[in-house]
């Protein structure tokens, strides 16, 4: 496993809110966050409280089932996104796969699909086709569809009559925490409304909350037609959503499915964490905290940062060195993050995270960069 998972070499044993403790009693400051899913920290009480109710009634019940928990969720999701239907699955790769069968199934005589540069959509084969990364598409590129890959500058000038769709991320995440521009994204649905194309916003990482709100796209310039969700919008439990505006239509009749999307164990915990985002004010705390976190990352006034970017609790720090040794260096520390490409270090922050949890991350990055600024990486 560890081939493929790679290792941080230490093993999870608890946690409560931003803190983790591994088997030996270490505590750390967990800004990594199972890769940004545990958006709600470890072991809300709230949540801990609806996954014990849940697990005491049917946890899943198969396809065509109804289920209170799920309907509950829907009737939520119709008051925050009107004029949306929604599919449920396991997970964000799932979610993309589900919008790339749509996307072209509704345009099914065009043939070119556009994704950007630095992107990321997952690694199930349709995922893997729009996704950027050659080192995870160069062993299968002989079974991936053909995508185009380009810089948001460049692709409102590629859209044409024969586009099927667009997929965007509103920040890219693995490729270095890149928040698109919001005048490129206006431009960028200009060109697919003039060409009948459709906009998928994959809002996997940076979506339900993390960045302030419950969708960052139209902050960005963006009116999708489609956006895919995952990772938090369960506390951490798998979880994926593509919703997508009812006035396309939809899939034909059993054109898709998933046998555990939906289900009432994974629907009640969901339900339990929207009520918190509606009534703990975690997405104004993520701009507030964000923008707090992204000054002290830049008080560091070290000579190997080059630029602090981000949105919400979604933050990254570009370096002049490479980021995998200074991300180890900040576990050994006691504070995880994670890589966003060879030189960008990334906190994927919990809404539980506590000033006194940004101040300590900020200065054990600071430590870290002072320690590695006399010939490091050289």
């Amino acid at each position: 496993m560890e081939g493929l998972y790679g290792s941080r070499g230490i093993t999870l044993s608890g946690g409560q809110g931003a803190i983790v403790k591994d088997v030996n009693g270490n505590a750390y400051i967990d800004f990594y966050c199972g890769s940004g899913a545990a958006l709600f920290g470890h072991c809300h009480p709230y949540l801990v409280k609806a996954l014990k109710e849940a697990s005491e009634k049917p946890w899943t019940i198969g396809i065509g089932m109804g289920s209170e928990a799920r309907s509950r969720f829907i009737e939520a999701l119709r008051d925050i996104f009107p004029g949306m239907d929604c599919f449920f699955c396991n997970s964000g790769s799932e979610a993309i796969e589900a919008a790339l069968k749509l996307v072209t199934f509704l345009n099914s005589k065009r043939k070119k699909i556009f994704a950007l540069r630095r992107s990321f959509h997952g690694r199930t084969l349709g995922a893997l086709s729009i996704t950027f990364n050659p080192q995870y598409r160069n062993p299968w590129t002989h079974v991936l569809l053909p995508v185009i890959h380009a810089e948001p500058n460049e692709l409102q000038s590629m859209i044409d009559d024969d586009t099927v769709a667009v997929f965007v991320e509103p920040v890219r995440g693995e490729g270095g925490v890149y928040p698109l521009d919001e005048s490129l994204g206006k431009g960028i649905v200009e060109a697919c409304k003039r060409h009948g194309a459709l906009i998928v916003s994959d809002e996997v990482q940076c979506g339900w909350g993390r960045c302030g709100d419950y969708s960052v796209s139209s902050k960005r310039g963006l009116d999708p037609d489609i956006i895919c969700f995952a990772k938090g919008v369960a506390g951490g439990l798998p979880v994926g959503m593509m919703l997508w505006k009812e006035e396309l239509g939809g899939f034909p009749p059993s054109g898709h499915s998933s046998t555990y999307g939906g289900s009432p164990l994974v629907m009640s915990v969901a339900l339990a964490a929207l009520t918190l985002l509606q009534n703990e004010d975690y997405m104004a705390k993520a701009v507030k905290f964000g923008e707090f976190f992204r000054a002290l990352l830049k008080k560091t006034n070290s000579p190997l940062v080059r630029e602090v970017r981000g949105m919400g609790f979604m933050n990254g720090v570009e370096l002049t060195v490479k980021s995998a040794p200074i991300v180890k260096q900040l576990q050994d520390m006691g504070l995880l993050a994670l890589p966003a490409g060879p030189f960008v270090v990334r906190f994927l922050s919990p809404f539980v995270a506590e000033k006194e949890h940004f101040e300590r991350a900020a200065d054990m990055f600071d430590e870290v960069l002072k320690r590695n600024e006399h010939g490091y990486g050289k």
